[in-house]
């Protein structure tokens, strides 16, 4: 049994100081096995907005994983932002880009985010297929667990969302996924949770979104998923925050065979 935080978007500069403070209370009571950062741990790619992050990452003692967003690079200097665009932030979350191996699950992650692109809108994901390969490459240990994508793009735009999303390749990428031994894709950047079965014919996987912790909102209150994994069945349960607590939701509870009474999104 596995219990994995899956948290988003905390977006130090803009931070919700009461959903910082009720996050750590919420956990520090679940005790989970491990935290996966889905990306924008900051808002404009501030050292101090960087400092800030590593010094709340640092008052949680279990492994964590943690992924790049497009907030991480500098934003007010083009020129890093070019040609380093994520140097701060492997300056000070290097240590956890490794994979995270737990009794029944494994976690590894992927940048999805660019410095700069050439199209309109660069904030959105962009999937380096190689990247991806290297990532879900099967081995004996993923065969026997549960195994989770990290990023901070979701491939496909999340249903219902708010904010649509436009990530290159993803089709590509979510395709590749789902032929995989990975079963999860976890995801932030829409700033609501959502969890979704994504079938590609006779390939599927589940793609978990979460919310945020910050002021950004977006028709939803600030959030964060728990995911517990107990035997073959997996619950993902939604943390929303009223006044100065997380609430948990009604769990969603997947089985092997990707049941999930839940919105399916098919991909010709």
């Amino acid at each position: 049994m596995s219990k994995i935080i899956q948290v988003a978007d905390i977006h130090f500069g803009t931070e919700n100081p009461r959903a910082i403070d009720a996050f750590k209370a919420t956990v520090d009571a679940i005790e989970p096995d491990a935290i996966a950062v889905c990306g924008d741990l900051t808002q404009r790619g501030k050292h101090e907005e960087f400092e800030a992050a590593r010094k709340w990452l640092d008052t949680f003692s279990m492994p964590k994983l943690v992924v790049a967003g497009n907030h991480d690079t500098p934003l007010l200097n083009l020129y890093e932002r070019v040609v380093s665009p994520f140097e701060r932030h492997d300056s000070y979350f290097d240590e956890f880009s490794d994979p995270v191996h737990l009794d029944n699950a494994v976690l590894t992650g992927i940048n999805t985010a660019r410095g700069w692109q050439t199209r309109k809108n660069w904030a959105e994901g962009s999937v380096n297929l190689d990247d991806l390969d290297n990532a879900i490459s099967t081995g004996d240990e993923v065969a026997e667990k549960t195994a989770f994508l990290i990023c901070h793009h979701p491939f496909l735009s999340p249903p219902d969302a708010p904010m649509r999303t436009s990530t290159r390749r993803g089709n590509r990428a979510s395709k590749r996924l789902a032929k995989s031994g990975f079963r999860y894709l976890l995801t932030g950047h829409v700033h609501v949770p959502s969890v979704t079965v994504v079938d590609h014919e006779d390939d599927a996987y589940i793609a978990v979104s979460a919310g945020t912790l910050s002021t950004r909102l977006r028709a939803n209150p600030a959030s964060f998923n728990l995911i517990d994994i107990s035997g073959e069945d997996c619950a993902v349960t939604i943390f929303n925050l009223h006044g100065d607590r997380f609430v948990p939701q009604k769990p969603h509870v997947l089985t092997p065979n990707f049941e999930l009474k839940e919105t399916h999104l098919s991909v010709d």
